[in-house]
């Protein structure tokens, strides 16, 4: 009577890629020289205070940090079917690759800096998670525009 509907790869895509970022919160995303600097054994804590460290004079950590509210915007486009979900996903996955060439971060409100001496399964989580959602942006963006001729 009622014909199931078969789920795309661009919907199993999409849940895979949520998944891989909510998990990423639960893991280390990086080590630092400073045994001192334990704050960045917490993921979750630098989603919500990443956007601080345009206080302490760290301009360029605040830019990779707004990869989070860039790919969290390019998810509700994509979910929502939106062509143009590809430009938000593409910017947030290139400041997510913009992280591995910083050689340090901020130690605190003072702006002293310290070594990032290895990144975490959360990083890679949170990368895995903003590649899988680039992906399911340019196969979204493929499809729109071969329907539209």
């Amino acid at each position: 009577m009622f014909k199931k509907e078969k789920k795309s790869p661009q919907v199993w895509l999409t849940v895979l890629s949520i998944a891989l970022y909510i998990l990423s919160m639960f893991f280390t995303p990086f080590y630092v020289a400073s045994p001192k600097a334990d704050i960045y054994s917490n993921s979750f804590f630098i989603l919500l205070s990443g956007w601080m460290a345009v206080l302490g004079g760290g301009l360029f950590l605040t830019l990779i940090w707004l990869a989070n509210p860039l790919y969290i915007f390019g998810a509700f486009l994509v979910l929502n079917k939106e062509k143009f979900a590809v430009i938000p996903v593409t910017l947030s996955l290139l400041l997510a690759i913009y992280f591995t060439t910083l050689d340090s971060v901020m130690d605190g409100e003072s702006g002293k800096t310290t070594a990032i001496t290895e990144l975490g399964a959360g990083f890679y989580l949170w990368i895995s998670s903003f590649i899988t959602m680039f992906v399911v942006g340019v196969y979204l963006f493929a499809e729109k525009k071969a329907s539209s001729r």
